[in-house]
């Protein structure tokens, strides 16, 4: 299954916060190199980021994302997303 994950600071990052964004990068592509990361977009003020994950469920995506460094500093909601082909369209009507 494919999850939404939205997040964004819960409050102004603090120098000490922002320099865990290269561990955060990294960490990130190691999710990618396993394919389980398919997307990451981050708003152009980089004050928030939306990224596609697979999963078995949103308890395993709230795992994964638990475990970013930057975790404990963001607000975040994981979506569940629908398939997406054509199919599966016309068959959820």
């Amino acid at each position: 299954m494919r999850f939404l994950v939205d997040s964004r600071f819960q409050s102004q990052p603090t120098p000490e916060i922002l320099a865990l964004i290269p561990a955060e990068i990294a960490h990130g592509k190691q999710f990618d190199e396993q394919g389980i990361r398919e997307q990451l977009y981050v708003a152009a003020d980089n004050s928030r980021a939306w990224q596609i994950f697979r999963g078995d469920s949103i308890a395993a995506v709230q795992a994964i994302v638990g475990s970013f460094p930057l975790a404990p500093f963001l607000g975040t909601t994981i979506t569940a997303l629908a398939d997406g082909t054509p199919d599966s369209a016309s068959n959820a009507a």
